[in-house]
């Protein structure tokens, strides 16, 4: 009898448990990388991976911000693919889209580099857009330069960021656009704020002694300007009397020092672009 009762036992456990009701499939993942270019292998790749996985719900979660990698990624320039743009995006698209930062490097300076080491805290921001410059130093390394004067790297940015826009339409926007250069790259920021007024209300310049004066920067529709120099560099000097005039005539100016830096970045450039970032952009 007992040897019965346990065979229908089974029999029946076997029963209620074909015929349970299947489990409803997970909600899709929200925080899947979207379909760009491959990841730049300069300045390396900086992912957004402590986000929370999405519960089965899926209904609280797709009101949620869609986390993705920011980059760096690199699309061509041009149509025989020598030259490349260097692009960051924000970790999640947000309604109306967010702000435009570009980025120009300097003479054998790739934008690997020039922008590279602070793409984190570009993201955190908006979009950064890097044009390759048009020429080669050679050598074993062979960095990107710039031959052409400022009106080419002009175009040049331009066509970058219309190529960025394009693959990401509808998520930045033109205004309140912050341009950045590095050394040469900088010097061409302001005659490139010059040209456009208005277009660039914000600058941010790294090593580069730039001859700037209140009135002339306010003709160009610049609002602010952020001075970064290396504490070993040669342009530390100018860049501080600049500074020192510039608030004189009651202009929104400040200089950051890159600690222990000749005419490269200080270990901590993320952070003191941050800092000059929120600088520039509190003034409206």
């Amino acid at each position: 009898m007992r040897r019965r009762l346990c065979g229908t036992t089974l029999l029946l456990a076997a029963i209620a448990a074909s015929c349970t009701k299947p489990r409803a499939p997970d909600a899709p993942r929200l925080d899947a990388a979207p379909e760009v270019d491959a990841p730049a292998t300069e300045g390396g790749a900086h992912g957004i991976t402590d986000a929370a996985p999405p519960s089965d719900a899926g209904i609280a979660d797709a009101r949620a911000p869609v986390t993705r990698e920011i980059g760096p990624f690199e699309t061509p320039l041009d149509d025989k693919g020598k030259r490349k743009v260097y692009y960051a995006i924000t970790a999640s698209a947000k309604p109306g889209g967010t702000r435009l930062l570009a980025n120009l490097h300097g003479v054998c300076n790739p934008p690997g580099y020039a922008c590279g080491y602070w793409i984190g805290t570009a993201a955190e921001f908006g979009f950064l857009v890097c044009p390759e410059g048009d020429g080669h130093c050679g050598g074993e390394y062979n960095p990107p330069t710039w031959t052409g004067g400022t009106a080419r790297m002009d175009e040049d940015l331009e066509r970058a960021i219309e190529i960025v826009l394009a693959r990401h339409p509808g998520e930045v926007v033109r205004e309140g656009a912050i341009l950045t250069g590095f050394s040469r790259g900088a010097y061409a920021a302001v005659e490139i704020a010059r040209r456009h007024p208005g277009r660039w209300p914000y600058l941010i310049l790294n090593e580069a002694d730039v001859a700037l004066d209140a009135k002339s920067l306010e003709a160009s529709g610049v609002k602010a300007v952020a001075l970064i120099a290396g504490e070993y560099g040669s342009q530390v000097a100018g860049e501080r009397a600049t500074v020192k005039r510039l608030t004189a005539q009651k202009f929104p100016a400040k200089l950051w020092v890159m600690p222990k830096a000749g005419h490269f970045y200080s270990a901590d450039i993320a952070d003191i672009m941050r800092e000059a970032i929120a600088f520039v952009l509190a003034e409206r």
